[in-house]
This record gives structure tokens, C-alpha cells and sequence, in this order.
């Protein structure tokens, strides 16, 4: 059989490059019971041909993976766009500079309904769509065959995602691309959207109609896990204390299950670029960053390649940054050294939510009350003593 096939669902990271592949329009998404998606082959339409084999990310290890990093604590100095991103900004800046020369950007949106999905924006004032973290995995429907066609006709792109997304996007592609710009986030894992859809009826009381945006870091609450839900004007917290689906992303229990197999820890960094929170930031390199204030957030970037390095000198003007370890940045982001572990509750959790629905969420929230209040308690104390507390226990 020459088609894909998922044996075993650890093998799909649902990054859409096979169903891009398919000239025939034979590969389809479909999620499964828990609301994970997958790809299906209508067989009547395949001619086996095999493209969809050869531009599974699963299949195309190592390809793609850039070597050890050059590593900043960054932040952009327009306090804007800095309140408005979820960390130091710097995803903002290098999209500017991709538009500044007549290109498109590509990142994850949420849609009216608040599925998510990857869209192409080509102005400076629709990257507001694209900032911000976004605890749910994102459809990327027919955005590969859009980069495709733009590298083809000479234009610059950027293209955001996690990693298997961009590894998924080099295998479709099949050739390193001048022109393009890939920038990889640093992923825990995702659950599906239809757990996020779930929760927020939780939330929301069964008001999910109401919702006009949602937040996952929402800078009003300081830099960290905490968000918003805004329903009509009025604007409500949204984080692990009000939230099982928040709760149990951050435990990392409802991932899809090669979120728990993610080959990339150990391959390397698929993106010339690669972002994240720089949480644990110390003193010694906060006080490089000429003043700039550790609540609002700051950023950890590293830089992968040569190609990387270009577009990163590229935007240096528009930033603080102080060049740092990576061995610093792995202390609090575990996932650029391994996949995340799933805890002892989540086969029980999955299966649970798969029977019964979103009460196997709520009921097994409600068995960690202790944790809630201790996560509270945390939350109370001011992010400054918490890094001066930190700083005298090292």
C-alpha cells in the first residue's frame, strides 16, 4: 500500500503536509473521539503515488534539524506590541521585516468560531491575529501550497509554528528555501479543539456564543499563565484556578499522543529561529537588557543558523537583547531537552473524556482543590520577590 496509514496515533502529529501533498484531493482531517486530528485516504480517489509518504514528518527524521544555537534574551522596545505579545515580542519584529520587503506572513489565528488555524497576512495591521500564545493545536489547511506558490514567484515568507509543523512544511517543500523564514516555538504539547471548545461552555456557563475573545497569557495579570476570557464587555480570568482544560494543559496530561513520542528534543531545532518564554530569568542577565522590566515579559530566542542569524541581526535595532546560554534556557524549558512525560492520570483522563465526555475533566478537577489553592496562594505573591526568593535560593 502505497498511501499513509496511522497504525498507531503516536505517529501523526497532525501537521497537515500530506494532505497538501495529495494532487488528488484523496487525504482528508477527520478527528477522532477526542477531537485529535488525523488524516483519512479516500482509496476510490488515491493512485498511490506515494508523495503523501514522502513528506510525512514522521517519516523524514532528521531532515531539516539545524545544529547548536546561539541563544539571546531579547525584548522589543515598542511597548505596544510588547503588551500586547505574549513574552518579549520578538515574533513581531522579525514578521515586520519579512513585510518590510514585500512578503507574507504565516501563524496561527483563531477563526470567528475559535477553531484556530494558520493564515497569511501581509499587512502590519492584522499580525495582532497572529500574536500571542494559543494553548490549542492549529489547522493548517492549505497554507503550505500558499508558501509554495509565493516562493515560487520570488516573494519572501515567514512561516510560524511548532515544530513538527515547520518540519512538515521542509519535507513538503523539499528544498531549503532562501526566501523563507521559519520560526519554531517551544511546544509542551496540544490538546485538541475540541476539549478547548468544551471548556470554554464550562467557563462560560453554556454562554460560549457570548465569547468575543479569548486570551491564554493576558499581560493585565502580569507575565506568566494567566488569561482572559472576554464575553460581551465584560472580561473574566482564565487560567488553572478557574479552568480543568487550563489545569490539565499545564500539567501536561490531554496532549496528542506524539506530543509524548516528539522526536524534536533530540533531532534539533526544525526553525532558523526558535522562540520562547526565558522564564527564570536571573538577575546578572536582566540587568544586560539596559532596563528593560522582566513583568512585561522577555523572551528567549535561539538562533539556529546562518540563515537566522541574517534576519536576527536583521531587526537588532528594534530590540534589548544580551547574548546568554542555552544551558539557562533549558533550566525552565524542559521540552528543548526532552518530550513531555505523561503524568499517571492521563490514560485515566483521556479515557474518561473520550466515554463521557467533559465531566471526566470536571471530576477529576475537583480532586485537586489543594492544588488550586496552593497555585493561588503563588499567584498573590509580586513576580519581584518571587525572582528575588529565587535568586537567593541559587
Amino acid at each position: 500500500m502505497k498511501h499513509i496509514v496511522i497504525e498507531k496515533k503516536e505517529q501523526c502529529c497532525a501537521c497537515g503536509a500530506c494532505v497538501s501533498a495529495c494532487a488528488r484531493g484523496a487525504i482528508q482531517m477527520k478527528a477522532d473521539e477526542a477531537g485529535f486530528m488525523f488524516p483519512t485516504v479516500d482509496e476510490a480517489q488515491c493512485v498511490e503515488c506515494g508523495r503523501c509518504l514522502d513528506v510525512c514528518a514522521f517519516e523524514q527524521k532528521g531532515k531539516g534539524a539545524n545544529g547548536a544555537p546561539t541563544v539571546y534574551a531579547a525584548v522589543i522596545r515598542n511597548k505596544e506590541v510588547l503588551a500586547q505579545s505574549s513574552s518579549g515580542g520578538i515574533f513581531t519584529a522579525l514578521a515586520e521585516a519579512v513585510l518590510e520587503k514585500g512578503g507574507t506572513v504565516f501563524g496561527a489565528a483563531w477563526a470567528e468560531d475559535f477553531s484556530l488555524r494558520h493564515i497569511a497576512v501581509q499587512s502590519e495591521k492584522d499580525l495582532c491575529k497572529l500574536r500571542g500564545s494559543k494553548y490549542v493545536q492549529s489547522e493548517t489547511g492549505d497554507t503550505f501550497r500558499q508558501v509554495k506558490e509565493l516562493l515560487k514567484a520570488g516573494e519572501y515568507v515567514c512561516y510560524s509554528g511548532t515544530p513538527c509543523q515547520i518540519a512538515g512544511l521542509k519535507a513538503y517543500l523539499g528544498k531549503e528555501e532562501e526566501k523563507l523564514l521559519t520560526v519554531d516555538i517551544i511546544c509542551h504539547g496540544v490538546p485538541s479543539l475540541k476539549m478547548l471548545h468544551d471548556d470554554i461552555d464550562y467557563v462560560t456557563g453554556g454562554n460560549t456564543a457570548a465569547v468575543k475573545d479569548i486570551r491564554f497569557r493576558d499581560k493585565a495579570y502580569g507575565w506568566g499563565v494567566k488569561g482572559s476570557l472576554t464575553t460581551g464587555e465584560k472580561k473574566k480570568k482564565y487560567h488553572a484556578g478557574t479552568s480543568p482544560y487550563y489545569f490539565y494543559f499545564l500539567k501536561g496530561e490531554v496532549y496528542r499522543a506524539s506530543c509524548y513520542r516528539c522526536r524534536f528534543p533530540a533531532e534539533g531545532r526544525q526553525g532558523d529561529i526558535t522562540l520562547g518564554d526565558y522564564w527564570g530569568i536571573r538577575g546578572e542577565v536582566i540587568n544586560k537588557l539596559n532596563g528593560a522590566h522582566p513583568d512585561r515579559g522577555i523572551s528567549c530566542v535561539l538562533v539556529n543558523n546562518e540563515k537566522g542569524k541574517q534576519w536576527f541581526e536583521n531587526v537588532q535595532n528594534g530590540l534589548v537583547y544580551t547574548e546568554t546560554t542555552l544551558a539557562a534556557v533549558q533550566k525552565r524549558n524542559k521540552q528543548l531537552v526532552s518530550a513531555s512525560v505523561p503524568l499517571p492520570e492521563h490514560e485515566a483522563l483521556l479515557g474518561g473524556y473520550t466515554k463521557n465526555g467533559y465531566a471526566a475533566f470536571e471530576n477529576g478537577y475537583k480532586k485537586h482543590t489543594k492544588d488550586h489553592i496552593v497555585r493561588g496562594v503563588k499567584n498573590m505573591i509580586p513576580a519581584g520577590v518571587k525572582r528575588k526568593l529565587n535568586d537567593l535560593r541559587r
